[in-house]
């Protein structure tokens, strides 16, 4: 059960311009904003005090207004971006992790592969989370904070495509790009040329470009104003990939507009420098 809110009590008032119904509205946004994985209107109901008929009246208006949002997938009632900028817009990357967390382990089981989580914080691509499969590939180098080989992995692969000009080659100025196998891309117009098309996909792949026999799949997420935040992906054997990949393809990329939901429900903004910052 919800351990009952902090907020305090509506107080009878004497003045005659105070508007009932706005402050209970303000007051479920009040509580909404304590709970970012959302509430259901019974619980808004019994925390607030109101009876439930009320409270879908003013959960309704304030979805009308644009203030709330209710989750399609949970139907559970949520801030919404308008609000969420407030919240969310610099969310630190562990409250962002904890929001994305979801998302990687329903790819995990939808597909019974490892899945991975990669957030892009303005300079660097990060590996921020694992779920395994105890019945797939793990690439054992990959562990949360690593933040290298982007250019040979489906994770980085789906970031980089999806930066702007400035950006990537803010990005690529002075960076190194090893080859971890033979099919690595190491010459840096040949790698913009292969972000293009990732781009035009809307998905990544790396064919046993970071390590022999290992391919992966990935996918953006973009934030509230639809510019690149994150990226998810699965890996799986050679083997297994030429056999699925037409099933697993879509799977990641569904996650991946799940996230970018909920990267837009939370209203968070990703962070960026311009150029002159650099």
């Amino acid at each position: 059960m919800i351990q009952q809110s902090v907020i305090s009590r509506e107080k009878a008032s004497t003045k005659n311009d105070i508007i009932r119904s706005v402050r209970r509205a303000l007051r479920i946004l009040e509580l909404l904003a304590q709970h970012p994985s959302g509430l259901n209107a019974k619980q808004v109901s019994y925390q607030l005090e109101l009876h439930l008929s009320t409270c879908y009246h003013l959960l309704n208006t304030l979805i009308d207004s644009g203030y709330v949002v209710k989750d399609p997938d949970t139907l559970l009632f949520r801030i919404s971006g308008k609000i969420g900028y407030s919240v969310y817009g610099d969310a630190s990357p562990a409250q962002l992790v904890r929001q994305l967390t979801p998302h990687v382990r329903a790819l995990q089981e939808a597909t019974h592969e490892t899945a991975y989580l990669s957030l892009w914080d303005g300079e660097e691509i990060v590996l921020s989370s694992i779920s395994e499969s105890p019945l797939s590939v793990r690439v054992k180098v990959l562990t949360i904070g690593y933040s290298e080989g982007n250019h040979a992995m489906a994770l980085g692969k789906a970031i980089l495509a999806n930066l702007d000009g400035p950006e990537l080659d803010r990005y690529l100025a002075g960076r190194e790009l090893p080859a971890y196998t033979p099919n690595t891309l190491t010459d840096i117009a040949l790698l913009k040329e292969h972000l293009a098309e990732v781009c035009k996909l809307g998905y990544s792949l790396d064919l046993e470009e970071f390590l022999p026999d290992v391919c992966c799949i990935g996918a953006p997420i973009f934030d509230a104003c639809g510019r690149i935040a994150a990226s998810i992906a699965i890996s799986l054997p050679r083997s297994r990939y030429d056999t699925r990949k037409e099933v697993l393809v879509p799977k990641v990329q569904q996650a991946a507009r799940a996230a970018s939901r909920t990267m837009s429900i939370l209203g968070y903004v990703a962070p960026s420098r311009s150029v002159q910052e650099a």
